[in-house]
């Protein structure tokens, strides 16, 4: 019987740091489970190593304390929202043609909806949570939630181009600001009424609210260039 092939170690190590970085990648998708099974406070790298079935002594080589592994799965799970919103916005502007139109909105509300409803979202949201309390988190979680909202808005301008046009920016981010935090009060606090029909008529008027708001902007657009000219 033919034995299967043993992978040899490569001059430079490489299938060394493979493993180690698949083992990494391990624990912090195993803190991101945590923090969505249990909470930030409750989460304590022994409960983490359980939950990625490594050893304390491979847990201990990776991240030295509980601080360094949560602000590496911050780094993470922002990276994993940011890709999240970039593949639901890409979709939408696909099916839209690139131009903000009443439907376009509409799907946006309800795809960012759905973004809302992730368990990345839920992890984020503890991280977040539990730097109102702690210093040395909050210190890490400050810049990466700018950092989130940075590369959010990069993605709109990337897949809805109109939006990064001078006179259109300032519209663009007040209505982002507006869809974001309603959109995050219904996923933090799911009230049993708030489905259906309901939540629908909810999407609608906001993505009549944000049309309306793109059209005035485009409409004072082209009155500044129609002065300049």
């Amino acid at each position: 019987m033919q034995q299967p092939v043993r992978r040899k170690r490569s001059e430079n190590g490489s299938w060394q740091a493979e493993k180690s970085h698949l083992m990494r990648m391990q624990i912090l998708d195993a803190t991101m489970q945590c923090l969505i099974g249990i909470g930030y406070t409750q989460t304590t790298t022994e409960k983490i190593a359980k939950q990625a079935g490594v050893s304390r002594g491979a847990m201990t080589h990776h991240f030295k304390s509980r601080a360094e592994v949560f602000a590496a799965a911050a780094e993470h799970i922002t990276d994993i929202r940011v890709k999240e919103y970039d593949a639901a916005i890409r979709e939408v502007s696909r099916r839209a043609g690139g131009q903000p139109t009443q439907e376009s909105m509409l799907e946006t509300l309800k795809v960012l909806q759905d973004y809302f409803m992730k368990p990345s979202f839920l992890a984020f949201h503890e991280l977040v949570r539990g730097a109102r309390t702690d210093a040395e988190l909050h210190a890490v979680m400050a810049p990466l939630e700018h950092s989130l909202d940075e590369r959010i808005s990069k993605s709109i301008e990337v897949h809805f181009p109109i939006w990064a046009e001078a006179g259109m920016r300032e519209t663009g981010e007040c209505l982002r600001d507006l869809i974001m935090h309603a959109l995050r009060g219904v996923a933090l606090d799911p009230s049993s009424y708030l489905h259906g029909d309901r939540l629908h008529r909810l999407h609608e008027l906001l993505a009549k609210t944000a049309m309306a708001e793109y059209m005035e902007a485009l409409k004072r657009k082209v009155q500044l260039q129609a002065q300049a000219n």
